[in-house]
This record gives structure tokens, sequence and C-alpha cells, in this order.
């Protein structure tokens, strides 16, 4: 049952079924970062001005495009987190590559699972998992048991232009962005910084789709039992970046833990 449960939990961070995904590491095969900008990411983490050695959590760390930069770029430990056993092949490939690997550890876990125990990290970041964790109130509840206090919360997520409530999988969590915003400081956190994702989000999925589409049409050709399942996804990837960019505003938050006061 765990397992049945771990599958459906990745298929639906890749906005898939459990059918396709034998598939999707050849169809993501050219994509390193699987979602979200990289140099975001980064930027922040610099802007963070962390101490060394800081600790890093990644959740749901896919390739480890995020984590081995982070690793490589601040020389900073990383710890990823993914349930995707080929992915994690790649980030580990990856970090060696890199030579960071003394910098990065990947574990193979539902984040979930993973968060269901409290951690002492100094920065959490969870990028493009949508509402994994439920709405962003929720996310930050589980997210600040993560790290210590004044500890930071990176997360990169949307919310609604124009409607109050979305039926679609995958974005019911989604509020508009004052709701957002109240949701994101409800535990008393600073919010330090929005950042405004859409043009970056925009070209991101253009490009990924164009790449992703391209390994399709090879996978049909030699999976042509597999056309229906393999075409139905690479049209719901279309439709997706056309319904995110007429209906959700992208964001990256940055979030620093509320110290507790010990009297």
């Amino acid at each position: 049952m765990a397992e049945k449960n771990t599958e459906q939990s990745i298929s639906n961070s890749l906005e898939t079924n459990t059918k396709m995904l034998p598939y999707i590491p050849y169809l993501l095969q050219d994509l390193w970062a699987l979602g979200s900008s990289v140099e975001i990411i980064l930027k922040v983490i610099e802007e963070l001005e962390l101490p060394k050695p800081a600790k890093v959590l990644d959740l749901g760390c896919g390739k480890g495009a995020v984590s081995i930069q982070i690793a490589s770029r601040f020389g900073f430990h990383v710890t990823g987190i993914d349930a995707m056993e080929a992915f994690l092949q790649d980030a580990i490939r990856k970090s060696k590559e890199n030579n960071v690997e003394n910098l990065c550890e990947f574990i193979k876990e539902d984040i979930i699972q993973f968060t269901s125990n409290g951690h002492n990290y100094d920065v959490v970041i969870l990028a493009s998992l949508g509402g994994v964790f439920g709405s962003a109130k929720d996310t930050v509840r589980k997210l600040r048991t993560q790290v210590k206090d004044k500890g930071y919360l990176i997360l990169d997520d949307g919310y609604l232009k124009q409607a109050n409530h979305l039926k679609r999988k995958g974005y019911e969590h989604c509020l508009n962005h004052k709701q957002t915003f109240n949701e994101l400081i409800y535990f008393g956190d600073v919010l330090l910084k929005e950042i405004n994702t859409d043009d970056v989000s925009l070209e991101i999925n253009e490009e990924y789709t164009a790449l992703i589409k391209k390994r399709g049409e090879e996978l049909i050709a030699s999976n042509p039992e597999m056309k229906d399942e393999i075409s139905n996804y690479i049209r719901g990837q279309e439709e997706e970046c056309k319904f995110l960019e007429n209906e959700i505003g992208g964001a990256g938050w940055v979030l620093r833990k509320k110290e507790i006061t010990v009297l």
C-alpha cells in the first residue's frame, strides 16, 4: 500500500498517471532542472548570506540541479529528497561530475514521509511541486518544522490571477494573491521577498514542452502500444502551459522562520 501511495504521489507531482511512470525518465532525459528557475533560487541563496557550513534541504530535488549548483557555488551541504529512483541516479552522477559528491546527499523517500519528522536545516526549498502539502498555510506549517529558528523557507509556486478557486487537479490549493500572502505569514514568519516568475516560467515551460514532445515522438515509434498514453501526456503538458499563462501568477517566496522566545 505504501509503495502504491508513493507511486501515486510521484505521478501527481509529474502530472501523469502511474502507467506512464516507467516512460518519464526517457521523456525528461534532456532536462536537468524540472520546472523551476535554478538561477532564481541561486540568487536567493546568495542574498541570504548564510554562514558556512550551511545545511540546505531540497524537497522533491528531481535530478539535483538545484542541490548540486548550491553545493558547487556556495560550498553548502545539501540533502535532496525524491522518490524517483531514476532521477536520483542522475543526481548522484551529476554530483560526481561537478565534484561535489562530498557535499550532496540524495535520499530516496517520499517527501511527505521525510517531513513527518522534524529537522534542523538552515534552509528548506520546495520548488514547483504545487499543493503536495495542501494550502500555502499547510505548506508553511510543514516546512517550518524542517528548519531551525530564524531558518529560511524558499517556495516556488503560484496564486490565482482571477478566479477565487479552481477545481483543476493539482491547483485546488491555490488562492488569490492577498489570500496567499496572508497564509504565508500566518505563523508570524517574516516574508522577506516575493519574486514574480511569470516570464521565466513561460520560457521554461515552452522550452521543456518542445523537448518532451521530441522525445515523445521517439518513444511512440519504439512503443506503439503506448501511443495514446504518451500522446495524452504531451497534450497535457501543452495544455498546462496555456493554463498557467492564463490562470496562475508564478511567484517565488522567501520567508524567515519566527524565532521562538523562551521566557
